[in-house]
């Protein structure tokens, strides 16, 4: 930034303006508002005076010292101390304004105001370096991008380049309408959220809302389904559903938080109805309440095994016992004489996937234990079919499947999904 100062102030003492022909700057108030100076400010400048000279251009437009301006009106000083000076050019003009405002106390909106006018101001500079080119900025090598990030992250207080990337991101989903958005930026400017929580918050909102879109087209797609002999599902509740047959295998995933686990009592007791002599019950679960649930349906069911099932890359933090654990326990409970195959008792998912169902397992991992387990055309049920992904694995292990689900979205989905299984 260059600017020449006008020394040429009565033999060196400050130039004294009449304070109603100073003109507020229309880029201060764009990034900071029409700041009001606070009571003690106001006392201090009818005390002491004003100690600093406004910085002004010869228009009477104030470069630096709004608060001052207004605090002198609000005490009806008829002039103000200025100092005059001059800039070689608009951007050097617009970035004085930031400059003078660096040490002040500012909200991350107003930081970020800043940040928007300073990456016009560096595109600007590198249009004029570069001629008349008009694709210069667009193209701009990915170090020189680098370089303005972290040069404006620095000098607008935000953070490294990172936490301005992070910033940069929410700012713009506010700006372009996203409510959500709005209101963490609010939190942010209150001190009460950090920006990279807030990112986090916006990208999970964001893929809520993709899911959500999702579901919704796909249930829609599968309002005209049928059924077939090699499947079905319902929209039922365990507690209450009549099956139509027995089943090789009940393999499912209920619920983990506290408040369900009720169901896994349940489902031991259906089990022994729902399950042919020599049936397998098969269901994963958390390890939080893992005793109480063994418990439950022992109390019911005879138990056979526990299996692992690995989620690596997948950790799952338990912060009340400072564990992060990549692997769920597969309950494993038989109705009479279990003579199925002999089966290893590690199971694998090779990635996540929660794109249909916030609780929904990955099709990898669900096909490693129909497969390692399951006969061919044996009959499989999941009486918690979410999105349908245990169904979906059992068609394509040659197996049959039912599945039921309270949920009437769920049940499209699954529909959907099977019926394409079984087309492909």
């Amino acid at each position: 930034m260059v600017f020449r100062r006008n020394t040429k102030i009565n033999g060196g003492v400050n130039m004294f303006k009449n304070t109603d022909d100073l003109k507020p700057n229309p880029l201060n108030e764009k990034i900071y508002g029409n700041e009001l100076p606070t009571e003690d400010f106001i006392v201090n400048i009818k005390l002491k005076g004003i100690l600093e000279p406004l910085k002004i251009k010869t228009n009477g437009v104030i470069v630096s010292g709004h608060r001052r301006w207004r605090a002198a009106k609000s005490l009806n000083m008829e002039k103000v101390p200025v100092d005059i000076i001059e800039f070689e050019n608009s951007l050097d003009e617009r970035e004085a304004v930031i400059d003078f405002n660096r040490q002040r106390d500012k909200t991350f909106s107003q930081k970020m105001k800043e940040a928007d006018e300073l990456e016009k101001i560096e595109q600007e500079r590198a249009r004029q370096r570069q001629g008349t080119r008009t694709d210069i900025v667009e193209n701009l090598p990915q170090c020189d991008k680098g370089k303005t990030r972290d040069k404006v992250a620095k000098k607008t207080g935000i953070g490294s380049g990172k936490t301005y990337d992070y910033a940069k991101k929410v700012w713009k989903e506010a700006n372009q309408g996203n409510e959500y958005a709005a209101k963490l930026i609010k939190e942010i400017d209150e001190g009460k959220l950090a920006v990279s929580s807030a990112y986090k918050d916006v990208k999970k909102k964001q893929r809520e809302e993709e899911i959500h879109k999702q579901r919704s087209e796909i249930a829609k797609s599968a309002e005209n389904i049928k059924p077939s002999e090699k499947w079905n599902v319902w929209q039922a509740d365990i507690n209450t559903w009549q099956p139509p047959r027995q089943y090789d295998y009940i393999i499912t995933d209920p619920p983990y938080p506290k408040e369900y686990l009720n169901l896994y009592e349940t489902l031991a007791i259906k089990a022994n109805d729902w399950l042919k002599d020599g049936g397998l019950l098969i269901a994963m679960c958390g390890q939080s309440y893992l005793n109480q649930i063994y418990e439950m349906m022992s109390k019911h069911i005879t138990y056979y095994w526990t299996a692992c099932y690995l989620t690596p890359g997948q950790p799952k933090p338990l912060r009340q016992v400072n564990v992060n654990t990549t692997w769920k326990p597969l309950l494993m409970f038989r109705k009479g004489q279990y003579k199925g195959r002999i089966f290893n008792d590690v199971f694998k998912s090779d990635g996540n996937d929660k794109s249909l169902h916030k609780w929904g397992q990955s099709e990898s991992g669900m096909s490693d234990i129909i497969s390692k387990v399951c006969l061919v055309g044996s009959w499989v049920a999941d009486p918690f079919c979410g999105a349908g992904t245990t169904g979906v694995s059992a068609l394509r292990n040659g197996c049959l499947f039912h599945g039921i689900d309270t949920d009437e979205q769920n049940i499209k989905i699954t529909r959907r999904r099977l019926y394409d299984t079984t087309k492909r």
